[in-house]
């Protein structure tokens, strides 16, 4: 059945969304945008942005290496497990799905977290949230931060600095926002504000877009108005456009990246293991699948599958 499985790999940035048609499943990373579909051209246009393409047991290693963390630049980080799983909530909710594909998906994520448990325990004990709690909480020593987007690391980064910080969110889906707020207890910055942020010292921005939220004229503000002052851009593409560095209090995504960087010889060695126990975990997923071939209808009905426990 992996035979019938197809992968395409967009740097980040603007998707073709509008064109896709059918039963496709879509991940967006601030790394990459995967668009997965099985037996199925899924794009209107044979005109597409630079990407890459796998099929079949190529796709399926691919996609086990991106739930790992290991197509990461922080190698070995967890918040794309959150984001994979968020989307195939989101899959298996729609009206239209390819059942072959959502089954791969499910045996997917029990396999990353076998491949996970087995091999890259304490590969990266730092993720992006806990790089940025480190920056903000512990030396900038920060009591309020304000969180600007609503997403799946914007969560993240709440549940990091509530129990050290008392936390504002400001982003622009107004009933994220309220869900959010409830259950964190976080005081709300309305988005149409989002420019009085400059009074605010300690910001940590998620969103990533081709339009500029804060350009060089709100950094020159939020600098006079605070002395003891951190920005964290988790945001790809970034959605700040200043020539202030680490050493001006702004960090970007890059420097979070090579903060998290791996050396060591030893979490080299784990990650070689991790890398061969996927490919023969391929195989033995590809043989499994046979067996449920002719048990699938071509759709069903909105279901997630037990298997996401696994995560």
């Amino acid at each position: 059945m992996l035979n019938g499985l197809k992968l395409w790999n967009f740097n980040s940035g603007p998707l073709p969304e509008d064109g896709l048609q059918g039963t496709a499943f879509i991940l967006k990373t601030c790394q990459r945008s995967l668009v997965l579909a099985f037996d199925d051209y899924p794009f209107s246009s044979p005109e597409l942005p630079v990407h890459e393409i796998h099929s079949g047991d190529s796709a399926y290693i691919f996609l086990l290496e991106t739930i790992c963390g290991l197509k990461s630049k922080l190698i070995g980080e967890n918040e794309i497990v959150g984001q994979f799983k968020e989307a195939y909530k989101l899959y298996a909710q729609q009206t239209l799905k390819n059942t072959k594909l959502l089954l791969i998906l499910e045996k997917l994520f029990k396999d990353a977290k076998e491949i996970r448990t087995q091999y890259l325990i304490g590969i990266s004990q730092k993720t992006y949230a806990s790089i940025t709690r480190k920056h903000l909480i512990q030396k900038a020593k920060a009591n309020h931060v304000v969180v600007v987007g609503s997403g799946a690391l914007a969560e993240d980064l709440i549940n990091q600095f509530k129990k050290k910080a008392q936390v504002s969110l400001c982003a622009r889906n107004e009933d994220k926002v309220k869900e959010l707020a409830a259950l964190h207890g976080l005081n709300v910055i309305p988005w149409s504000k989002r420019a009085e942020l400059s009074a605010e010292p300690f910001i940590a921005n998620t969103v990533g877009t081709d339009t500029i939220l804060f350009d060089q004229d709100f950094f020159k503000e939020w600098a006079s108005l605070n002395s003891n002052r951190l920005f964290v851009d988790l945001g790809s593409p970034s959605a700040i456009k200043t020539s202030f560095k680490m050493n001006e209090f702004v960090v970007r995504l890059d420097d979070i990246f090579k903060e998290g960087a791996i050396v060591e010889e030893q979490k080299q060695l784990q990650i070689q293991l991790a890398r061969a126990a996927m490919k023969e975990v391929t195989l033995k997923r590809k043989s499994l699948f046979e067996a449920k071939l002719r048990q699938l209808p071509t759709l069903l009905t909105p279901q997630i599958n037990q298997d996401m426990r696994y995560l």
